[in-house]
């Protein structure tokens, strides 16, 4: 709950704030971008931006060194990424999205929307507005550090204070027009794409990404030589100490190689899911780049160091103090000072928790025997529950957030709600049925709400007609979302230059939407603005 002051928010003199503004900080939130990246973007094998001409090259470098001799190809599987033809036009748009997302900012057409102002003492420019309606539409209002953070140049209380105006403007505007800037149909919606077209938007970036990893591969093989990629049989030799090439792996001497690819084949990559499971991928065994176990060796160091460093330092603190009372104090590192490091520096003390959940979070088949292949159709996996109570590290008075028999009533109730277009005969039974399911929704209001209303004939009438209105509301807003979903679909189709397996459907502009101010929340508060009633008390207070 974030604080709430007792002035009136009207009362406060603002800055004059257009409709604009009020748009972007409802819609803005609604524009998709491709994803949330930290950092900033760079063009190496992290390969966040990609080049056709660059891919293409790379790939023809290493044919000879990465590619396999036809007769040694074994049958293809059925998760295995395929080459495909390079589409440059599907890699200018990941570029653009791999840009939105380290920049944390969709980069549209929209100059003079959002432009650079004071508000108050804070000077707010174009990009800071941006990222500001970027991180409302992520995070909610309620965040105020995370909102800061995303925009990075600005406090929380310039965060706080900018959408206070803008709660202002928009109450002012609701006193004068008594509608909002934009209604419920006009809202942009999440674009929805049929399979058929996400498999074949699959196929493209699949495309882009063998011939990636193709380039990176070559980049792993320059700099390690015959160990780039540690395989099980590499790794055995390396456990024992030989080394094909005589190279320094310092990794090597730290690791248990053949133990972590046995625990990517038996656990990490043996989901029950086929597409988690590496034998419906590839025909090899898992393997690891030595770059990666690189990198692993890099941060067991690095925690090592500061686990240690945090250890001496505690010891030698509570030594200190200890030998003021009593002089002869050993100079001795306890079990104490380790776990109290540990929990300074936010470690955890075992990885039992994780080992507890690790076959329910990886949906993994667990038998006290493993069964032969006769045997498996017979032999039942256990269930999780038992798992995770045989094993250590379970937490016996944790809660379930949901019930399986809670889930299957919740499920019954959504079915009973749901009205099948398909029994649908005639208009006629179409009408009937939404009359049936206004007055459904109409003595629901009346019969399970906590506050108080008058059950007369006018007052029904008043709420059945509100409640049809906002059911068109909704047909439009839904026929409204089909119509640009279908239309993002057929310039997808275009950019992969294929055709749809299926001939889509005309496509239909819907006419205007009705604009009104009927609503059920003017006759019947059903507590969305429940932030400007909520007075923000100290935890001291609510004690």
């Amino acid at each position: 709950m974030e604080p709430e002051t007792d002035y009136d928010p009207l009362a406060e003199e603002g800055p004059d704030m257009g409709h604009a503004e009020l748009r972007a900080q409802i819609a803005q939130g609604f524009l998709g971008t491709y994803g949330q990246g930290d950092g900033q973007f760079d063009s190496d094998a992290s390969g966040s931006i990609f080049s056709g001409d660059e891919i293409d090259a790379a790939e023809d470098d290493q044919q000879s060194s990465l590619k396999r001799p036809a007769e040694e190809d074994p049958a293809p599987r059925v998760f295995k990424r395929h080459k495909g033809v390079l589409n440059t036009d599907y890699l200018n748009l990941l570029n653009i999205d791999i840009k939105d997302a380290a920049q944390r900012v969709c980069v549209v057409d929209e100059e003079g929307v959002l432009d650079a102002s004071q508000i108050g003492l804070t000077l707010w420019s174009t990009l800071e507005k941006k990222l500001f309606f970027e991180a409302l539409a992520r995070l909610g209002q309620g965040d105020l550090p995370g909102i800061a953070s995303r925009i990075g140049t600005k406090s929380e209380v310039e965060v706080n204070h900018y959408l206070h105006v803008l709660q202002r403007a928009q109450l002012l505007r609701q006193r004068e027009v008594r509608r909002s800037a934009i209604e419920f149909p006009e809202h942009p919606a999440a674009i929805e794409l049929s399979q058929q077209c996400c498999h074949a938007l699959e196929e493209a970036a699949d495309a882009i990404s063998v011939r990636q990893e193709r380039k990176e591969e070559q980049r792993e093989e320059s700099k390690w030589g015959e160990c780039w990629d540690i395989t099980p049989k590499i790794a055995r030799q390396l456990d024992n100490g030989e080394n094909p090439e005589g190279q320094n792996l310092p990794f090597s001497t730290l690791f248990h190689l053949h133990t972590w690819l046995g625990l990517s084949e038996r656990i990490f990559m043996n989901s029950s899911i086929p597409s988690e499971n590496w034998n419906f991928i590839d025909n090899n065994p898992p393997s690891m780049w030595a770059t990666t176990f690189e990198d692993f060796h890099s941060l067991a160091v690095s925690i090592t160091r500061r686990l240690v460093q945090t250890t001496i330092f505690l010891s030698m603190s509570r030594i200190r103090a200890k030998k003021e009372v009593m002089p002869s104090t050993r100079d001795i590192i306890r079990v104490e000072d380790v776990e109290t490091a540990v929990a300074s520096l936010g470690l955890k003390r075992n990885s039992l928790r994780f080992w507890n959940k690790c076959a329910r979070r990886l949906r993994l088949e667990v038998y006290n025997e493993p069964p032969d292949r006769e045997e498996e159709a017979e032999q039942e996996a256990l269930s999780y529950d038992q798992i995770e109570s045989d094993l250590p590290g379970r937490e016996e008075n944790a809660k379930r957030a949901l019930e399986p028999s809670m889930v299957e009533d919740s499920s019954d109730l959504s079915g009973e709600e749901v009205i099948d277009d398909s029994d649908f005969e005639t208009a006629m039974i179409a009408s009937r049925e939404e009359e049936a399911a206004i007055n459904r929704e109409a003595m629901e209001i009346l019969q399970f709400s906590a506050a108080d209303f008058p059950e007369t004939y006018r007052k029904k009438e008043s709420l059945k007609n509100r409640i049809a209105t906002e059911r068109r509301q909704e047909q439009y807003a839904e026929e409204g979302d089909q119509h640009v979903s279908r239309q993002a679909e057929a310039e997808m189709w275009d950019l992969l230059q294929k055709k749809p397996p299926i001939e889509m459907p005309k496509m239909y502009q819907p006419g205007s939407a009705q604009r009104t101010t009927l609503d059920v929340e003017s006759i019947f508060p059903i507590g969305r603005d429940w932030r400007t009633q909520t007075r923000y008390r100290s935890k001291w207070e609510s004690k």
